[in-house]
């Protein structure tokens, strides 16, 4: 392997080996969360633009 992959599997043998299956839904549930603030800012950046300006 190369010298950047092996701290990059290292790190994730700790942690899977530290947290174990606590690790795979708690990853996905912060996947989730910033995926819905991205979408959160999208639209209202776009509800912004669709009432033209006033409120």
């Amino acid at each position: 392997m190369s010298g950047t992959i092996v701290p990059l599997v290292a790190a994730f043998e700790w942690l899977f080996g530290t947290f174990g299956p606590f690790l795979i839904p708690a990853t996905l549930f912060v996947l989730g969360a910033v995926g819905y603030l991205v979408l959160y800012v999208i639209e209202r950046a776009r509800s912004d633009d669709w009432s033209g300006g006033g409120r």
